[in-house]
């Protein structure tokens, strides 16, 4: 392994020693502002999204970058802060969202124009539409952190899939990175764009699956919970109380007293997947008064409280 001048592991060195603990503070705050737009909206709610720790590249690949960027463009740096405007990616943060429905959802609410954050979008790169040539698929935000005293970060944040990570293990390390040495060839170039087909397709059906959801929730052809508009049907049918297991994105899952579960829809609760408040939704362990129905293929809780 070539190893970086003298000058370019030095000015690397000093970037280090002064900004680290900065890049830390952003890093945690681009992760807060992740955080804060997935409470916005129900479908992003639960395990659905993972934000992850996020790193600090490691110096020694930040300077072997700069060093191969700089040779590229025949250029040279002489002080410390041009460390940061050369190797952008310093500082990277990432999420993994269950699918492309998710990754989509989330997109769209960190680049509202409307966020009442004081970060601002520096640069949009989409490759989920139009993969780069290696088969990598994924949306990445680069995001300007300011500071009151220093200069401000920028954090390369990633939004990936499960499947579009899963790639990232499978082929990217393992056919592209495992030193600078090697290099892949034909035969893997090949491998890896089939290897992306795949996970994309597997992405696809993902999406489907979720998307089947709906046909149990009263959608399509299956038949809807009743509302129990009529007092004396209402009265028919006993209350009960259940649990709340967990939330999911258009629906609440809850079990009786004797471990049969059924589905509260976010509508019976006032609330739809799109316009939630996460404050009206309930919390695992809650207690809730409801009346049972059941469809063909779905078992329903309807909360009494909602009732009409």
């Amino acid at each position: 392994m070539t190893r970086m001048s003298a000058t370019v592991r030095e000015l690397v060195d000093e970037a280090y020693d002064r900004r680290e603990s900065t890049w830390r503070a952003a890093l945690e705050t681009v992760n807060d502002w992740v955080e804060a737009a997935c409470s916005k909206s129900a479908l992003l709610s639960g395990e659905r999204v993972d934000v992850a720790a996020g790193r600090i590249k490691d110096r020694l690949r930040a300077g072997e970058k700069l060093r191969r960027k700089l040779a590229d463009a025949n250029d040279e740096i002489h002080e410390a802060v041009e460390v940061e405007n050369q190797v952008i990616d310093v500082v990277g943060a990432r999420v993994v969202c269950r699918t492309e429905r998710e990754q989509s959802a989330l997109w769209e609410i960190l680049l509202d124009s409307n966020d009442d954050s004081n970060l601002a979008v520096a640069e949009v790169r989409d490759y989920t539409a139009h993969p780069k040539p290696s088969g990598y698929r994924g949306r990445h935000l680069i995001v300007e952190v300011p500071f009151d005293s220093e200069p401000s970060v920028l954090v390369e944040l990633q939004l990936r899939t499960i499947m579009q990570e899963a790639w990232c293990t499978l082929a990217e390390e393992h056919l592209f990175k495992p030193g600078q040495a090697l290099k892949s060839d034909s035969q893997q170039d090949r491998l890896s764009l089939i290897l992306s087909g795949l996970m994309a397709q597997a992405d696809e059906v993902a999406g489907y699956i979720a998307d089947d959801v709906g046909a149990y929730l009263g959608m399509g052809n299956s038949a809807p919970p009743r509302t129990f508009d009529d007092a004396g049907a209402a009265d028919q049918i006993p209350s009960m109380e259940v649990t709340i297991r967990e939330l999911k994105h258009s629906y609440v899952l809850a079990a009786d007293d004797v471990g049969r579960h059924g589905i509260i829809r976010l509508e019976n609760l006032g609330l739809t997947p799109e316009n939630s408040d996460g404050a009206a939704l309930p919390h695992p362990g809650d207690k809730l008064q409801v009346r049972m129905d059941e469809s063909t293929t779905t078992r329903y809780f309807i909360p009494v409280s909602t009732e009409r």
